[in-house]
This record gives structure tokens, sequence and C-alpha cells, in this order.
């Protein structure tokens, strides 16, 4: 009887240690699992706005902005990104409410938009231009712009800069008309405004899609002639939560390292056909 007790204890000792060590694999087999977990970063854009978000036929995004962001997130493996597509106006609401994480639209930066959004290091340096016809040679900076016809969306950069013009100029402002979508060549080509307010690589990446012949770029001075550039950069917007400050970092961090590898370079060749990254980020 002795004998079995024994037996019994061995088989209920050795039962105990096999249970811990199932338990021991159990818990080193979970692990990679909880690491393979992803923060999934959703990004929003109109898609309408080339060559930095654009919208191809085929569904798929592209364009400097967005390509900028796909190769930040892929540099950082615990988060995976998830592409939303709304209307201009639209944008940052989606940011407000959480339903989406950043903005990829070739946004500025505004005193305003600080209180509520979080900004990327600068992405990408304007090169700003007036779009005239050919024919034109008064319209040369804001000052000879004054009284002219322009057009813009609401919260562009480029409206935001007319509209501060305006601000100190109020005895002969530029009319703006304001719409949800224009083509700046075509419109300009056809008579409809005086001059369209741009950047050098959209003009161009226009030019490639429509070649209008009549229409030229005008490069704009900054100081000169009443032209004055608040801020010639477009960032990557986030919100202002806890994880959106942690991601903002993160992004800012891998935004350093692309400059100074070249991957930027590269990135802006492709879609821009010169390198607009700025010089700053590389500091």
């Amino acid at each position: 009887m002795e004998e079995l007790t024994m037996s019994f204890k061995k088989i209920t000792i050795l039962s105990l240690v096999a249970a811990g060590a199932f338990a021991t694999v159990a818990t080193t087999t979970a692990t990679p699992t909880q690491a393979a977990k992803k923060t999934t970063i959703t990004a929003i854009t109109d898609g309408n706005v080339a060559p930095f978000a654009v919208k191809e036929k085929s569904g798929k995004l592209d364009g400097y902005d967005v390509d900028v962001l796909k190769a930040v997130v892929k540099k950082l493996p615990q988060y995976k990104l998830k592409w939303k597509i709304a209307e201009y106006d639209a944008l940052l609401g989606n940011i407000d409410s959480g339903r989406a994480d950043v903005g990829v639209n070739h946004f500025g930066k505004t005193a305003e938009r600080q209180e509520k959004y979080l900004f990327s290091k600068p992405i990408f340096q304007d090169k700003p231009v007036f779009i005239v016809k050919k024919s034109n040679n008064k319209i040369k900076s804001f000052n000879s712009a004054a009284g002219h016809t322009t057009v813009a969306q609401v919260g562009t950069g480029f409206s935001l800069e007319l509209e501060a013009y305006n601000k100190t100029h109020k005895k002969n402002p530029i009319k703006i008309t304001y719409v949800k979508d224009y083509h700046d060549l075509q419109d300009i080509s056809q008579g409809k405004y005086d001059f369209a307010y741009t950047d050098l690589s959209m003009y161009k990446a226009e030019q490639k899609q429509y070649k209008i012949n009549d229409v030229k770029a005008v490069k704009l001075t900054n100081g000169k002639g009443g032209t004055k550039f608040n801020q010639p950069y477009t960032y990557v917007v986030f919100g202002k939560t806890a994880e959106d400050k942690k991601f903002q970092k993160a992004v800012n961090k891998e935004l350093v390292k692309l400059a100074k590898d070249g991957t930027l370079t590269k990135i802006s060749k492709k879609y821009l056909g010169a390198n607009y990254v700025p010089a700053v980020l590389k500091n």
C-alpha cells in the first residue's frame, strides 16, 4: 500500500511539472503574438491634389505626400496604414471626430490650425508662382495682382496667403472667388480669372497632363512687391490625442532619417521632377 502511495505521489509531481512546462511554453509562444499587434493609422486625403495625393483610376493612391507617409510607416513596424478619401472641406473634420488620425493633402500650417492639430516636420518646400496668360506681363507680385481676380479653395495655404494680403490692403484687395474644385491652367486660359496662385511643381504636373500652351508661371520672390510667404512648407497633420502625439514623434524621427539617406529626394524627383525636400529637415 505504501509503495502504491509513493507511485501516486510521483505521478502527481510529474504531472505538475509537465503542466508547469506547458504553461511556460504557452506563455512564451503568446509573446510574439502580442508583439505582432499593430496600431492602425487612418490617413485621410481628397486624392485630388496632384502631384501630392492622387487617386488613380484603379483606386490606388499615388503622389509625393502619399509616398512619403508610406515610406515612414514602412520603417515603423508597430504601425500599419489605412487610407480614407473624403471631400477637401471634410478632411480636418474627420480628424476632429476621430474618424481619421492624420491628414495628407499638401497642408500648410496656420496659427488657427496649430491650436487644434499637431504637425510633422516640413515635408515639402513651396516654390510659389502666379499662373497668368503668356500675354500678361503686368501681374508679377501681390501688389501688381491687387484689384485682379483669382480663384481658390477655402483653407489652403495659397488662399490663406491671399487673405493675409487682403487684410493689409483693404482699399484695393485681390478679388478671390472660392470654389470647391478648379483647374488652374484651363481657368486662366479661358479667361475666367486673371491669375491663379499655386506652386511650381503643381503647375508643371498640370502642364504635363493638359499641355495648355497660352499660360505661363511667374515665380514670386518673398519680400518683393508685397509678396510675403509666412510658411513656405507643407506638412502631415495629426490630431492631438496621446496616441497622435506618440505617432507624430515617431514620424518626425523617421522623416529626418529618410531625408538624410536620400529616400525623400528620390520620391520628390519621381513625382515633382526636382528636389523639393526642405533643407531644414536634414538639420
